[in-house]
């Protein structure tokens, strides 16, 4: 089987902050897919979107030391697996794939997060969640998942709105089947606080949220405290918090 690969790498997690499902602050090994079909303004990842275009993925020749050797697309999974288990430390919480949009390679992603589970990892997910059809062929294979809530301001389709309520239902499909999951909202200082209210009403009760203003931060400390707090007393006060991109400070993949 065959996929088209971004990179493999070990790193900590940056994102997430502090609510339930959140693996921040963990080791983990990252598979990165190449590919997505959204097209977000802030997206860190932009020269992976048009997947045809990267012919050659990379991975970290030795943990955490930043040097990579590199290999044509599409890559053997099996060759996949093998970077990933050169690359385990013994100190993993979990393999987390993330891209791109990993579920656009829905059967190298089950297959490759089958062969994880069955080594005894845990698998995490990193996903846009605009997809809740393909999300239901790997969400038992899910222990951990990130679910992003595209915010208006991200401009990632034209109908944003029926976008985000796909997200949700992805979450539900992945609570239901006992991940771990989270909400991601990246906030600007155009983000509209009815909005907020809007994403905490429909994740009520569902799952919590976390807040990361988009880097670098142009958001006022007031504003994104409003919005934290305007979620909360929708979403209850153990419900919300706030992630910021902490792997970028600490200078890290």
């Amino acid at each position: 089987m065959r996929l088209v690969m971004a990179e493999v790498f070990n790193s900590w997690q940056g994102e997430g902050g502090s609510v339930e499902g959140s693996t921040f602050g963990r080791r983990q090994i990252f598979v990165r897919f190449a590919g997505c079909d959204l097209n977000c303004v802030w997206c860190d990842s932009r020269e992976y979107i048009d997947a045809s275009r990267v012919s050659r993925w990379r991975y970290e020749v030795e943990p955490f030391t930043g040097k990579f050797e590199y290999r044509p697309n599409p890559a053997e999974l099996d060759d996949v697996v093998d970077a990933i288990l050169r690359l385990d430390t013994g100190d993993l919480h979990s393999i987390s794939y993330t891209g791109g949009e990993p579920t656009l390679q829905i059967k190298p992603l089950t297959a490759l997060m089958e062969e994880m589970r069955s080594l005894g990892f845990d698998n995490f997910l990193e996903t846009h969640g605009g997809l809740p059809e393909l999300i239901k062929e790997v969400a038992d294979l899910t222990d951990y998942a990130s679910v992003d809530i595209k915010d208006e301001t991200a401009k990632a389709t034209e109908d944003w709105r029926a976008l985000v309520l796909r997200e949700v239902e992805s979450i539900r499909i992945l609570k239901e089947a006992g991940a771990k999951v989270y909400a991601k909202l990246v906030v600007t200082s155009e983000t509209k606080i009815e909005n907020v209210r809007w994403y905490a009403e429909l994740l009520k009760g569902l799952a919590p949220l976390v807040i990361q203003p988009r880097e670098p931060i142009e958001i006022s400390q007031a504003r994104l405290m409003e919005f934290y707090r305007e979620a909360s007393l929708i979403m209850g006060r153990k419900n919300v918090g706030l992630s910021f991109q902490v792997h970028k400070y600490l200078n890290v993949l």
